[in-house]
């Protein structure tokens, strides 16, 4: 019976990990919401790792590429990542491969973004502030969006 429990498991990682990456920690609570055994689930999701088909730096690659594409800040990207349970080294290295040039761009494209489709205008520090913060940018970075958007207006 575990032999068949195992392929049941096994057939739902690899089901998983052909529809996106996923951290081992998401791979164990899908599983576990199933009703199957943690010392299994364990057992097979760190067979896939060994063998490299799971990944949580492919994950944490990922996760932040779709996250930047969604003109979000490297806070809020971490705790998330934290809460998907990947290591802080993992998130640290990953988040640091991104230049600081590059987070106050996307700070600024998220701004700009806000600006055009709202009522908010540059003026309103408060508010883009709360809303840059609330994105997870840091305040230098906050301060770059708005002072490119004042030059750009």
């Amino acid at each position: 019976m575990p032999k068949n429990l195992n392929s049941d498991i096994t057939k739902l990682i690899t089901k998983y990990l052909s529809i996106r990456e996923h951290s081992k920690l998401e791979l164990k609570n899908k599983l576990s919401q199933k009703g199957h055994d943690l010392d299994n689930i364990r057992d097979c999701i760190d067979e896939f790792s060994s063998k490299d088909i799971q990944s949580d730096i492919r994950f944490t690659e990922e996760f932040i590429r779709s996250k930047l594409k969604k003109n979000k800040g490297p806070r809020l990207i971490s705790s998330e990542l934290v809460l998907r349970g990947i290591t802080d080294s993992i998130i640290n290295k990953k988040i640091s491969e991104i230049s600081y040039q590059e987070w106050c761009k996307v700070a600024f494209l998220a701004l700009k973004k806000k600006l055009n489709g709202s009522s908010i205008s540059i003026e309103d520090k408060d508010k883009i502030y709360s809303f840059l913060i609330s994105r997870g940018f840091e305040h230098k970075m906050i301060k770059y969006a708005i002072d490119e958007q004042k030059d750009e207006c």
